[in-house]
């Protein structure tokens, strides 16, 4: 059987060898290291991108503080957000009050009724604060996220400053604000 083309595939430049977008690592480059257990690894640590890699304990030192101030400024967020929540229903219920004080007790219809729920300057309100509370809670559910993919990390050191900024961060912020059970548990 005559092999001879072989040669020639390895030669020619137009031949697809189905490498194409893989970095191979240089001889000597760091990598990061995917544990996928339990680990106190420092060198080589790369935190969710391969762009935040770890050296060194000052560079972990960094990356833990900065780990901790992300769950702590997350929990901030959600006492903001429940805030947010909270004065929306208020101002909803108030709305509500302020219809039935008005209402006309033969028809059960309000005089202003219908201005009110077809005010433009209201409707627009509603719609501001519904996107508002959708960004926020898209920005949560991302932190919420990335900081899983942390924890994911396996790294006890990543691992603890997650834990110790969300109940660093509940206990300043929360104060009575927020139950300390949650429905979605991402980190």
């Amino acid at each position: 059987m005559d092999h001879s083309h072989h040669s020639s595939m390895a030669t020619d430049p137009h031949m697809h060898h189905g490498h194409e977008g893989h970095d191979m690592p240089m001889p000597g480059m760091p990598m990061c290291s995917m544990n996928m257990i339990f680990n106190w690894q420092i060198e080589n640590t790369c935190v969710v991108f391969e762009s935040w890699h770890i050296h060194t304990w000052v560079g972990m030192l960094i990356s833990c503080v900065a780990i901790f101030a992300i769950a702590a400024g997350y929990e901030y967020l959600r006492v903001w957000t429940n805030s947010l929540d909270r004065d929306v229903a208020l101002a909803d219920v108030k709305r509500q009050v302020d219809l039935g004080s008005n209402t006309n007790n033969a028809t059960g219809t309000t005089e202003n009724d219908t201005l009110l729920t077809q005010s433009p300057e209201l409707s627009s309100l509603r719609k501001r604060r519904q996107i508002l509370r959708s960004v926020m809670y898209a920005i949560l559910m991302g932190i919420s996220f990335w900081l899983m993919l942390v924890f994911m990390t396996y790294n006890g050191y990543l691992m603890i400053a997650t834990i110790l900024g969300a109940g660093v961060g509940h206990y300043a912020f929360g104060q009575g604000k927020l139950p300390a059970a949650r429905s979605i548990s991402c980190h």
